[in-house]
Formats: structure tokens, sequence, C-alpha cells
């Protein structure tokens, strides 16, 4: 039987984490499992898809994910046996915070159609989907959108203006419980950031559980080496400071990314 595992995020919930575990592992998952990673799914445009539809949702949209989705599919090299992992939170679509009237409402369509399209490669096989999705305490979760956008965008907004023009976005619980009605036939697991962080593997935990390896291979895995550091509050004071100024675009990205290098050494240098 082959086994699928579709990790469709959500954003700032630990998949930086969960996916430097698998793509540092990886060379111990391949003759278990294709693995699919945002380097692929974002180069050749899959991710945008997703987003497209999560902004759009048209027919056309979904229609753009699915055969693309199908097409990336009938690359992969699965063998007799070899199942798949993707890891992809743009799956579940734009991140809410730049997608703030639609939010995760296409959560659960992106999800049908991914295992659509498994079940269309897969197809006369039997196929064991399991749908994952990794959770995050809410006031957490929206300071950590907050702080993102600061860094990639020009946030302008502080925390608590950000945080009440978000207040309509439903909880990531209920985006989870709505992949579960539209997909009643699939295991839809999903896992609490704050409770991974205490674990061996971090948030790369729920993956070395359902890899299932061998006792000797099962201790050869590793943490994942790559996490995003959450930045002190002066560092974020500066960066909202400096969206709120009058410089242009290449000066604010040279001057932020300044501070965020700084900010990055001083916390490595008090470890």
């Amino acid at each position: 039987m082959r086994r699928v595992l579709l990790h469709l995020g959500l954003h700032k919930t630990g998949t930086t984490a969960a996916q430097s575990f698998l793509y540092d592992n990886r060379e111990l998952i391949w003759p278990h499992f294709a693995l699919v990673l945002p380097y692929r799914t974002r180069n050749s445009g899959l991710s945008r898809a997703a987003t497209n539809h999560s902004v759009y949702g048209t027919v056309g949209t979904l229609a753009e994910f699915g055969a693309q989705v199908r097409g990336l599919l009938d690359t992969l090299d699965f063998g007799d046996k070899r199942g798949l992992i993707v890891s992809e939170e743009n799956f579940a679509g734009l991140r809410p915070s730049r997608n703030i009237e639609q939010g995760y409402s296409a959560a659960p369509e992106l999800a049908a159609c991914l295992v659509d399209a498994v079940h269309h490669r897969f197809s006369g096989q039997e196929v064991e989907i399991t749908i994952y999705l990794s959770l995050r305490q809410r006031g957490g979760w929206l300071r950590s959108l907050w702080a993102h956008d600061l860094q990639r965008m020009r946030q302008v907004q502080d925390f608590e203006t950000f945080r009440s023009n978000m207040e309509h976005i439903p909880s990531l619980e209920d985006t989870v419980e709505r992949i579960r009605e539209r997909l009643p036939s699939v295991l839809v697991h999903s896992e609490w950031l704050e409770e991974l962080q205490l674990r061996r593997y971090g948030p790369g935990t729920p993956f070395a559980e359902y890899l299932d390896l061998p006792q000797d291979r099962a201790k050869l895995l590793e943490p994942p080496s790559k996490t995003n550091t959450r930045l002190p509050e002066d560092a974020l004071a500066e960066l909202l400071n400096l969206n709120r100024s009058r410089l242009d675009d290449a000066a604010l990205i040279e001057q932020k990314a300044a501070i965020i290098e700084r900010a990055k050494s001083t916390l490595v240098g008090t470890k």
C-alpha cells in the first residue's frame, strides 16, 4: 500500500523547521518516500497556482492548480512501493495577512484537489492518504505573522492594529475542521507547535513518527538544522519605524536587512 502524507502548513507554525527536518534527512527518507518541498513547488510555479486560487477562487484557478499538481506527480519516481511526502504551507492558500478577506477559506478545496491528484497518480492502487497541519496558539501565531510582514513587506501597522484587523479570521482549528469535513475519508491530523517544541525533533517529530523507520535507521535521524528565529522587540520596533519612513524601496530593503542581520548575530552571541 502506498502511504502519502500531505503537510499543508499552516503558515508560521514551525513549517521551516519541519521542512528542514525532511531535507536534512532526505537520504534516509528517499528509499521509502519521494519528497516534495518548497524549493520545488515554488520554483515550478505550483505554489503560486495554489495562492492564486486562494485569492481568486475560480474554476479556472483550481483547474490550473490541479493540472500542475498532476504534472509534478508524473515526474516523480515512485518505484514499486515508494510513498510520498509533500510539505508546502502555501497549499493551504496565501498567508492570511496578505489575503485578509479570504483567509484560509480555500484550504479545503485545495486539499481536496491534492487528494484527487494523488488518487489519479496511483489509479488502481491502494493508497493511504494523511493530511497533516501544524497549529499554534492564536496570540503567538498573529504576532509571528506580523513580525514576518515587518521583515518582508512595508507593513506599517503596529501589532495591536494588525491583530484587530485580523480578528475576523477563523481559528486555525476551524480550518482543520473544515478540511476534515470536506474529506471525511482522509485522516486529517494536527499538532500544536508549542508541544512539538518540547519534543526531540521539534516540528519534525510528526514526520519522524510517520516514517516508522526500522530502529537502526531511525536512530540516524537528525533534528532540523534550520528554524525561524524570533527577533527581539527592539528590532521589530526599528523595522516598523523604517516601514513608516519615506525611504525608497532599495534603501528600505538594505536597512531592514542590516537590522535583521544585527539582531540575529546578537541572538547567536547570547546562546
